[in-house]
């Protein structure tokens, strides 16, 4: 199968270009994927659905946390910086990300599903907010992620407990709680150098091939 034109349309939102032959294989959560070379060409589906019924959290998950949407379990989990309302672009370039590799903010099933969760409290964007520890802790506990997708610096440092450049923590698979955890750029980055979504997309594939590798094991 090739890439449709919506796929096609979603990877250029991301300002990736696709120049060889493609082959798309359907990811479900049990195939093996093998993370690419940055300038490898993906193989993934996007998927759109629709809006789940929210699930009853966890009894010991923060009584702030309660009183906010999203929170579900889901195999995803995305840790970064709040969005900023006054900046739509920021979401839609997060959600064509998810899109890109299959999942969603809003899905049936915790297979297609990714939480996000803010890192400090803040209007806007419907989004839990982690702003300390221990909300972020419960939050992990609630979702019981199978990975997690840290954006930018402060997302990483939250989860990894160093505060280092990205560039000492991309590319390879780290662990929290015995769970993945995948560091990319920010989404505030990613806009602001777009010639740097070519490597954000590399490593959403180092995440998704981690989360496959581990449904093999």
């Amino acid at each position: 199968m090739r890439w449709t034109e919506r796929q096609r349309a979603m990877l250029r939102e991301m300002g990736i270009h696709l120049w060889a032959p493609e082959a798309v294989h359907d990811l479900a959560p049990e195939a093996t994927v093998a993370a690419p070379a940055e300038s490898a060409a993906p193989s993934v589906r996007m998927r759109a659905e629709p809006s789940p019924a929210p699930r009853q959290r966890a009894a010991e998950a923060d009584a702030t946390i309660a009183r906010l949407p999203g929170l579900a379990p889901a195999d995803w989990l995305v840790v970064a910086d709040p969005l900023d309302d006054a900046d739509p672009q920021q979401q839609q370039l997060l959600d064509n990300m998810l899109r890109a590799i299959g999942v969603a903010l809003v899905a049936p099933d915790r297979a297609r599903r990714a939480v996000f969760c803010a890192l400090a409290a803040g209007p806007g964007s419907g989004a839990t907010r982690a702003g300390e520890p221990a909300a972020l802790q419960a939050a992990i506990a609630t979702v019981a992620p199978r990975c997690i997708l840290a954006f930018g610096r402060t997302g990483a440092a939250a989860l990894l407990g160093e505060d280092v450049p990205l560039g000492g923590l991309r590319g390879r698979i780290h662990r929290h709680a015995a769970v993945p955890v995948v560091v990319t750029f920010s989404l505030a980055f990613l806009l602001r150098h777009p010639a740097e979504k070519a490597k954000a997309w590399a490593d959403l594939c180092l995440a998704v091939g981690s989360l496959a590798e581990a449904s093999t094991a």
